[in-house]
């Protein structure tokens, strides 16, 4: 007779714009307004410390200078900026203006009957020189090119992003300082430290557990449908030769999308066991618990951690959402509101 394996979920954990999910802190703050005054201030003073506002050391909430704040201390202090700073909101000036989001306008110099003379550095020329150039050495290290039909340049350009909020993490918070995360894409960063928060909602030791089951028993099933699209990931590797810059060893892979469950499988959790990195639009997180309930209940899998991490708040994840029309514009909101807010 054949023991029927029933997956069970034991913790939860993550980070996201209300904050942080194990111990349903980040649902508090969705449902803030409906809280019970204790509550409420308990979640603000949560988010407050991570937000850096308040500190918290020997089980007491303390400001700068190290001395003691009350629960109505630090709701009457940081509340507004607590509400103001999380959930989806006016996209940060730490991620780019939205007001003056860098871009490069093309434009045609010397297209008349004259042509067009300028000088430059001899190490910056064109590799080959264009057929159509005539250059003149000035001294060992300048020279004089004339371009006889007209030069294709590029200007650094700003211009407004018609969409101009996004979900983000909490004014404030920093993924990337709880851990050495050198490097490390901001997705990747969240799925880190959203796999800690899961493990250590459990209340359980990590090396109980694997002192428990046998290694190869372990899984993690986690990805992120837009990869790495920042600087240190695939947005890095991307421009870096548009940019005249050098593509860094870490870029590519760091940058993949099964980086979530690979780097935690393999770095943070030390396990040998099954992998899995499914993708499915909005429903990834669903795909890979589907895939580690299956392993759990045929029994390949008697551990299971499951995630997805998702950071594409970059200027062109927003252009590519916003042309499918699955972003809402700045002026499509004012006039669902009948508004002029900014």
């Amino acid at each position: 007779m054949s023991v029927a394996r029933l997956p069970v979920i034991v913790g939860f954990g993550g980070f996201n714009a209300a904050g942080r999910s194990s111990g349903h802190h980040a649902y508090r703050r969705m449902v803030i307004e409906s809280l019970q005054p204790q509550e409420r201030q308990e979640t603000i003073a949560g988010l407050a410390v991570m937000m850096g506002l308040v500190g918290f050391a020997d089980d007491a909430y303390r400001n700068a200078e190290g001395k003691p704040l009350g629960l109505e201390d630090i709701e009457g202090c940081f509340g507004e900026q607590v509400l103001d700073g999380t959930l989806i909101r006016r996209i940060d000036k730490t991620f780019f203006d939205v007001d003056a989001t860098h871009w490069q306008k093309s434009a045609t110099l010397g297209a008349g009957d004259s042509p067009l003379v300028v000088e430059m550095r001899k190490r910056d020329l064109p590799e080959p020189v264009p057929s159509d150039w005539s250059v003149e050495v000035i001294d060992d290290d300048r020279v004089r090119v004339s371009v006889l039909s007209g030069l294709e340049v590029k200007f650094d350009s700003y211009r407004e992003l018609p969409v101009k909020s996004a979900g983000q993490l909490p004014r404030g918070f920093n993924p990337g300082a709880l851990y050495n995360s050198h490097y490390h894409p901001r997705a990747l960063q969240l799925a880190v430290i959203g796999a800690s928060d899961a493990i250590q909602s459990t209340g359980l030791e990590w090396q109980l557990v694997m002192d428990s089951v046998r290694p190869d028993q372990i899984g993690v099933y986690a990805s992120n449908v837009m990869s790495q699209m920042d600087e240190n990931g695939f947005g890095g590797l991307l421009q870096s030769r548009l940019k005249g810059g050098r593509v860094s060893a870490k870029q590519c892979p760091l940058g993949l999308n099964t980086m979530p469950a690979d780097f935690v499988n393999a770095y943070i959790l030390g396990s040998v066991g099954q992998t899995g990195a499914i993708t499915g639009a909005c429903a990834s997180f669903l795909y890979n618990l589907q895939a580690a309930a299956d392993d759990i209940a045929s029994g390949r899998c008697r551990v299971a951690v499951v995630g997805c991490a998702e950071a594409p708040i970059v200027p062109e994840i927003i252009d590519g959402y916003a042309t499918m029309g699955a972003l809402a514009s700045e002026e499509k909101l004012k006039k669902l509101d009948g508004t002029d807010w900014r």
